[in-house]
C-alpha cells in the first residue's frame, strides 16, 4: 500500500476508532479498581491483581468485537476493476488500522493501567462517577427500566421502525459514485462531422464567449481536435472546453446557466460533464458518458436508423440528457470493383491493380531530396489536374505484365455512393452506440432501468442485440460482490458469536443489531439527500413537488458496513458482560441485564462518541471536491 488519498481516508475512518479498545479496558480497570478501593481493607485485593482480571475479563468480548469488525470489511477486498481500485486501499488501511490497535490494548494499556492509575485514581477521591456521568446515568436507568418492563412494546416498535426503514430504503436510487464537485466542468461541442476547422473554431469561439460571462466561471480552456496519432484521436468539428467555476460559487446554478448556453447554439451536439467523471465513464463505457447503449447487428443502413429512433425516444426520457447517437454523417465514395476476368485477361490481379491506382493517385515515395539541414521525399504521382474528377480515374491506365495498357473503365465499375463516415466494432461485431448522463434529479439506478424497459422492445422488435455498459455496470458488480461475499461474512460472524458468547440465542440477538442499525443509516441519508426530508416527506404523502429519491453510492455502502461493525461491537460488549455478572457473579438475568448495562453504559458511549469524533472531520468537508467517496 502507499499513502494516497484513499489510504489517508481509511485512516481518518479508522482513527476514531483506534482508541475504541484502550477505551473498553482502561474503563473496565478503572470501575475494578474503584469497586477494589470501596471494600474493607482487609478485603482489598493488590493493585496488579485487579489490573489483571479486569483486563482478563473484558479479553474475550475486546478481541472478538474487533475481529468481527475487521472481518465485515472482507467483501469490499474481493471488489474488482475501478470499484476495486477505489475501495481496496481504505478498507485494508482501516483493517490493518483496527488489528494494530488491538495488539496495543492488549498489551500496552494494561501497562499503562499499572503505571498511570495509581495514587489518585483509586482512592476516596475517584469513589464518584464525574457529573457527565451520573446525569447519563440517571437519564438512562429509568428508560432502561421502562424498556424491560414493557420489552414487547419495544420490540414491537423497533420492529416496525426497521421496517418502515427498509420500505424508506427501497425508495432510493442508486449510483456506482456520489456526484464529485471537481470545480471544473468539461464541455463537449460535436458539430457535424466534416465540419471545416476554420467553421468549428468558430463555433466554440462564441460558445468561449458566452460561458466566460456567466457570474461564476473564472476561466475557459478549449482544445478542437486531436492529432491523428493521439491515443484518443478526435477530428476538428469535435471541441473540449474546460469552464472553471470559482470556489464557493453555486455549481448547480452555474450548471445551469451552461445548459442555457449549450441550448442555444443550434446545429451542434453537446455533452457537460467533470474531467475525473468523465474520464472514469470513458474507461468504463468507452464514452464520456454514464451509459452507454450498444446495439450490435450487420446492416450498417439498419443500425443507423435505429440508432436514431433510439436517441428519439431517450430524449423525451425524463431524467436523460445529453442522448447522443452516433455522430456520422452520409458522405460520397468512389468504391472501385473490379471484374476479375477482364483484369485475368491482361494478366493482373485486383491488388495489382489497386496498387497501380493508389500510385497515380496518392503517389509513391521514390527518393529523398537533401536540402541543408532538411530532407524531403521525392513523390511520384499523376499532377492535380489529371486526378481532379470521376471521369479522369476513370481513364486511368493500368499496365499490365506483358507490358499492354488498359483503362480502368475497362477492367472495373466505378461509381460515387452514399455511405456512413463511421464503422464502430466490438469483439469483430459491427454496433451503433447510444450514449446518455443522468440528469439533474434524477439517478443512475432509476434511470437504467427506464431506459431498458424504452430501447429493449425497440431493438427486439428487429432482431437486434443490445448490451448496456458504464458506470452501472460497475455498481451492479460491487454490489453483487458485497452481497454474496457478505453472506459468507455473515455465516463466519455467527459462528464466532456463538463461540464468543455460547449460545445460539445470543448470537442471534447481536446479529439483530445489524438491521436496527440501519434505521439511523437510512435516517441519514433521507435527511441529506434529494429535497431534503421536508420535501421528500410532503412528496411521499402527496403534497408538494415530486419526489426526488435520495440516492444510495457504493462509497453509502461502505458506511453502512462500517455502522454494522460498530453494532456487533456494542453487542457483543452488552452480551458478554450480561453471561459475566450470571455466571461468574451469580446474579439473576434481570438484574444483570439492569447492571451491565449501567455498567457498559460509559465505555458504549465513549466509543461510540470517539468514532464520531473521529469522522467529523469528513462530515464537515462534505461538499469539498475529493471529500465525496469518504464524507458518505
Amino acid at each position: 500500500l502507499g499513502l494516497n488519498v484513499m489510504t489517508l481516508g481509511g485512516l481518518a475512518v479508522a482513527i476514531g476508532v483506534l482508541v475504541d479498545d484502550a477505551i473498553i479496558d482502561v474503563e473496565n480497570v478503572f470501575r475494578r479498581l474503584k469497586q477494589n478501593r470501596s471494600r474493607s481493607r482487609a478485603e482489598r485485593r493488590p493493585f496488579v491483581d485487579v489490573i489483571f482480571d479486569a483486563s482478563n475479563e473484558i479479553r474475550p468480548a475486546m478481541v472478538f468485537a474487533t475481529v468481527i469488525i475487521v472481518m465485515v470489511f472482507i467483501p469490499l477486498l474481493f471488489l474488482q476493476g475501478l470499484e476495486g481500485r477505489f475501495f481496496r486501499p481504505p478498507a485494508l488501511t482501516y483493517m490493518m488500522s483496527i488489528l494494530a490497535s488491538l495488539v496495543v490494548a492488549l498489551t500496552v494499556t494494561p501497562a499503562m493501567c499499572k503505571i498511570l492509575l495509581r495514587g489518585r485514581l483509586g482512592t476516596e477521591h475517584a469513589q464518584q462517577d464525574g457529573f457527565l456521568v451520573r446525569a447519563l446515568k440517571r437519564l438512562y436507568e429509568p428508560t432502561l427500566r421502562a424498556a424491560v418492563r414493557f420489552r414487547g412494546w419495544v420490540l414491537g416498535v423497533s420492529g416496525l421502525a426497521a421496517l418502515a426503514a427498509l420500505w424508506l430504503a427501497s425508495t432510493f436510487g442508486s449510483s456506482f459514485l456520489p456526484s464529485f464537485n471537481e470545480g471544473t466542468y468539461t464541455v463537449f461541442l460535436l458539430a457535424p462531422p466534416g465540419t471545416s476547422l476554420v467553421e468549428s473554431d468558430r463555433l466554440a469561439t462564441e460558445v468561449e464567449k458566452r460561458l466566460v460571462a456567466i457570474e461564476g466561471v473564472r476561466s475557459v480552456s478549449r482544445r478542437t481536435g486531436r492529432a491523428e496519432r493521439d491515443e484518443h484521436a478526435e477530428p476538428v468539428s469535435n471541441s473540449e472546453i474546460e469552464v472553471t467555476v470559482d470556489e464557493g460559487r453555486d455549481r448547480d446554478a452555474v450548471r445551469r446557466d451552461i445548459d442555457e448556453v449549450l441550448g442555444s447554439i443550434p446545429g451542434i451536439t453537446t455533452m457537460v460533464g467533470q474531467p475525473i467523471e468523465h474520464r472514469l465513464s470513458h474507461v468504463l463505457s468507452g464514452t464520456p458518458a454514464a451509459i452507454a447503449i450498444n446495439v450490435f447487428g450487420e446492416n450498417l443502413a439498419e443500425l443507423r436508423a435505429l440508432a436514431k429512433e433510439i436517441e428519439a425516444e431517450l430524449n423525451r426520457l425524463p431524467g436523460a440528457r445529453d442522448v447522443n447517437a452516433n455522430r456520422e454523417v452520409m458522405i460520397t465514395s468512389l468504391p472501385i470493383r473490379y471484374r476479375h476476368a477482364e483484369l485475368a485477361a491482361v494478366g493482373l490481379s485486383p491488388a495489382d491493380a489497386a496498387e497501380q491506382v493508389r500510385e497515380a493517385l496518392y503517389g509513391e515515395t521514390v527518393d529523398t531530396v537533401n536540402q541543408g539541414l532538411r530532407r524531403y521525399d521525392l513523390v511520384v504521382r499523376l499532377a492535380p489536374d489529371q486526378r481532379q474528377s470521376i471521369e479522369q480515374v476513370r481513364d486511368l491506365l493500368l499496365r499490365g505484365r506483358s507490358g499492354a495498357t488498359v483503362r480502368l473503365r475497362d477492367v472495373a465499375d466505378i461509381g460515387p455512393e452514399r455511405s456512413g463516415s463511421l464503422i464502430t466494432r466490438e469483439n469483430a461485431q459491427r454496433k451503433a452506440v447510444v450514449s446518455l448522463n443522468v440528469a439533474e434529479g434524477s439517478n443512475l439506478g432509476d434511470l437504467v432501468r427506464d431506459v431498458r424497459d424504452r430501447v429493449d422492445p425497440i431493438v427486439r422488435r428487429e432482431g437486434l442485440t443490445v448490451a448496456y455498459g458504464g458506470q452501472f455496470e460497475a455498481q451492479a458488480s460491487a454490489q453483487r460482490t458485497i452481497l454474496v461475499a457478505g453472506v459468507g461474512v455473515a455465516v463466519v460472524m455467527f459462528m464466532l458469536l456463538h463461540l464468543s458468547t455460547g449460545s445460539v440465542r445470543a448470537a442471534l440477538l447481536v446479529m439483530l443489531n445489524m438491521p436496527l442499525a440501519l434505521i439511523g443509516g437510512i435516517a441519514a441519508i433521507y435527511a441529506t439527500e434529494g429535497h431534503g426530508p421536508v420535501g421528500n416527506t410532503l412528496a411521499l404523502l402527496g403534497i408538494g413537488g415530486p419526489y426526488q429519491a435520495p440516492v444510495i453510492s457504493i462509497a453509502s455502502l461502505v458506511g453502512f458496513i462500517t455502522l454494522f461493525g460498530i453494532a456487533v461491537r456494542n453487542g457483543i460488549l452488552l452480551i458478554n458482560h450480561y453471561n459475566h455478572l450470571t455466571r461468574e457473579e451469580g446474579l439473576p438475568l434481570d438484574e444483570a441485564i439492569h447492571r451491565g448495562s449501567m455498567e457498559r453504559l460509559v465505555p458504549i458511549l465513549m466509543t461510540a462518541l470517539a468514532a464520531a469524533l473521529g469522522l467529523l472531520p469528513l462530515a464537515l468537508a462534505a461538499g469539498k471536491p475529493g471529500s465525496e467517496l469518504l464524507a458518505p
